[in-house]
């Protein structure tokens, strides 16, 4: 190891190096620099981090306020390039690694990668693991679906082991994704309908809810539990039925253009229905991006059914008991108290609350007698956040909540930081 000082800008740091790779240490923080090879012949840019510099990147690195590490590796752009490969100690990102972050920037994307994102069963006996980045073959791509992206970014993410390329998918975990973008002006217009895309085997799209554009960082960032293909999109999902609510039409547009919620049919969404049980849940689950792997369910949720993951999800991470006797009810209407209090509770496990109610920050409301004792503590929460508002001196706890009303409550909550 050998100290370097680099006080024309107003940096002190450590610099440990090799011919692999090098490490500075900046306020607590870890990155470790890449000096990625191009093989001309194929485009490809790989790099390669040692366990030792990684051991020590860590060590280093200070954790941030949920006990979390996180260690930046750099590669930076190389012309030509139309892939970053790294190349990482097979321990790296196995489940002995919780609580530690590894991103990866690069010129096609950067990812942030979760200490556990492999299980001890996929690297047994394994030397190394290598990430992929691709600026993807949009040409492999069918032609309607090449007409719909455009010249927008189309990246594959992939994974080797032991230079093997192995499939990935955890749904116990996530990977994020952040893909530099430059809107159109006429995008620039109405940004909230940038989104993102996962594009299968056979050319077939399939939202990803959380796929949305920063401007304060000029990306377009999801998370995702598997590797494949991925493009940035501009999706103006609307309905013909919306002109009795224009207060929640641009909610419904926004959220039906992200995936998270869906219409009755193509042209209808039914905005002034009771939503049900099961729909209601189906879109929380997509606002808020939480996954898991189901492996049971309700006695009454069909396997077959368009929320069945969804509402295993949401079991699985316990943010619904159902109804009793293992049974969700999917088809009832859900009232306004059940709605608060699935989503306070699905906030507060993701930590998203910052305040905490109490029973008498219900007391402006005349109806506050009709809140069940279970439902007092989450829907005075979500009034103290601001979240819910009520209408006039009402909170209608045993009321109904119609398809309209969940698409901007849930806006809100999809835009909580």
């Amino acid at each position: 190891m050998k100290a370097a000082s680099d006080t024309g800008r107003g940096r002190s740091s450590t610099r440990l190096e090799s011919s692999k790779a090098s490490l500075d240490l900046l306020d607590g923080s870890a990155s470790v620099s890449v000096p990625a090879r191009l093989d001309s012949s194929t485009g490809v840019a790989a790099g390669e981090v040692g366990a030792a510099i990684l051991n020590e990147a860590f060590a280093k690195s200070k954790p941030n306020e949920q006990g979390i590490k996180q260690v930046e590796i750099d590669i930076p752009e190389i012309d030509g390039a139309k892939s970053y490969e790294v190349i990482l100690p097979a321990g790296a990102l196995s489940e002995g690694a919780t609580g530690k972050l590894i991103k990866i920037n690069t010129g096609v994307a950067t990812l942030t990668l979760p200490g556990n994102m492999l299980q001890a069963a996929d690297i047994a006996g394994a030397e190394n693991i290598s990430l992929k980045i691709n600026a993807a073959d949009r040409s492999k791509l069918p032609l309607e679906l090449q007409s719909q992206i455009g010249d927008r970014p189309v990246i594959e993410l992939g994974l080797k082991i032991d230079g093997k390329t192995v499939p990935w998918s955890n749904e116990d975990t996530a990977v994020t994704v952040s893909i530099p973008y430059q809107p159109s002006e006429e995008e620039l217009a109405d940004p909230e309908h940038i989104t993102v895309w996962y594009i299968d085997g056979k050319g077939n799209v399939v939202e990803v809810p959380s796929g949305r554009y920063d401007p304060g960082t000029g990306t377009v960032t999801f998370t995702t539990s598997h590797f494949s293909n991925y493009t940035v999109v501009y999706v103006d999902k609307t309905f013909d039925d919306l002109g009795s609510v224009t207060w929640a039409k641009k909610q419904i547009e926004v959220l039906a253009s992200k995936g998270v919620l869906k219409g009755v049919s193509q042209t209808e969404y039914a905005p002034q229905a009771a939503i049900t049980r099961a729909d209601y849940l189906y879109y929380l689950v997509r606002t808020l991006g939480v996954n898991a792997r189901v492996d049971e369910n309700f006695e009454d949720i069909k396997g077959d059914a368009y929320y069945f993951r969804e509402i295993g999800i949401a079991k699985k991470l316990g943010i619904t008991n159902g109804t009793g006797n293992n049974r969700f009810s999917p088809d009832e209407p859900i009232t306004r108290q059940d709605m608060m209090v699935l989503t306070g509770r699905a906030l507060g496990m993701l930590k998203k609350l910052e305040l905490e109610g109490t029973s008498s920050d219900l007391d402006r409301f005349a109806d506050k007698s009709l809140v069940t004792d279970y439902a007092v503590e989450s829907i005075a929460t979500l009034v103290r956040e601001g979240l819910i508002v009520g209408s006039g001196d009402r909170v209608n706890p045993l009321g109904k909540t119609t398809r309209a009303e969940a698409a901007v409550f849930l806006y809100r909550i999809y835009n909580l930081n």
